[in-house]
C-alpha cells in the first residue's frame, strides 16, 4: 500500500530543536550510512524534513511530506515535499553521507571519477521521473499531488564537504547540478553539510530562531 501524505505547519521553535539536532550529528559522525543514520534521523524529525524544502526556491518549507513514497513496485523516493497548494513538489534521494560518496580516486591515478554511489542516487531520480510520467493520468496522481500542472524538481543530498578538497571537484558538482536536466528539470546536488548550512541560516533569517 502506498504511503500517504501528512500536511505539516512550520513550527519554527521545534523547527530549529531538529536542525541543532543534525548539526550536532554532522558534527559527531564524520561518515554516515543512509540505512542507519540519513534515514531514522530524518524519519523521526518531521519539521527538519520538511524544512529540507526550503533549499528549492520554488517550495521553500513544505505543507505536505511523505517518506517512502512508492511510485511502482520497486520503485520509492525516500522522500516527497511539496507545496500542495502551489502545485510544486520535489522528490528527495539519500545517500550515504560518507568522504568518496561523490568521487572516489581514479585507477588511472589522474582526475578522481563520479562514484558509483553517485550514479546509483542520479539514476534513481531519472527512474522516478518516468515512473511521474506514467502516473500523471491517474486518480492517484491527482489525490495526492492535485489537479492541474504540477511542477516537479529533484535533490540528491549525498556525501560531505571533506570529500570534495579540489575546487575543480567542486566545479565539477556545481556544473552537473546547474547543467544537467531530467525531463527539463535540474537535479540538485547538495552535500549534507551544505543543506545544514542553508537550512540553519534560513531558518535564523526568517523566522529568528
Amino acid at each position: 500500500m502506498a504511503q500517504q501524505f501528512t500536511a505539516v505547519k512550520l513550527n519554527p521553535k521545534q523547527c530549529r530543536i531538529e536542525t541543532d539536532e543534525f548539526g550536532d550529528l554532522l558534527r559527531t559522525k564524520a561518515e554516515l550510512s543512509e540505512k542507519y543514520d540519513i534515514q531514522p534521523f530524518f524519519k523521526s524529525r518531521v519539521q527538519v524534513s520538511a524544512f529540507v524544502g526550503s533549499f528549492m526556491l520554488n517550495i521553500g518549507p513544505a505543507t505536505h511530506i511523505c517518506f517512502e513514497y512508492n511510485f511502482f513496485g520497486d520503485y520509492a523516493a525516500d522522500l516527497v515535499l511539496g507545496d500542495k497548494a502551489h502545485r510544486r513538489f520535489c522528490v528527495v534521494e539519500f545517500e550515504d553521507g560518507r568522504l568518496q560518496s561523490i568521487f572516489r580516486p581514479s585507477p588511472s591515478g589522474n582526475s578522481r571519477v563520479w562514484s558509483p554511489r553517485f550514479e546509483h542516487g542520479f539514476s534513481q531520480i531519472i527512474d522516478w521521473y518516468t515512473m511521474l510520467d506514467d502516473l500523471k493520468k491517474t486518480e492517484r496522481f491527482k489525490r495526492d499531488f492535485g489537479d492541474g500542472h504540477i511542477r516537479f524538481s529533484a535533490m540528491l543530498i549525498i556525501g560531505r564537504d571533506t570529500g570534495i578538497t579540489d575546487p575543480h571537484d567542486q566545479f565539477r558538482l556545481d556544473w552537473r547540478a546547474d547543467k544537467v536536466s531530467v525531463d527539463s528539470n535540474n537535479v540538485i546536488c547538495v552535500t549534507f553539510d551544505e543543506l545544514y548550512r542553508h537550512m540553519d541560516r534560513h531558518l535564523r533569517l526568517n523566522t529568528g530562531y
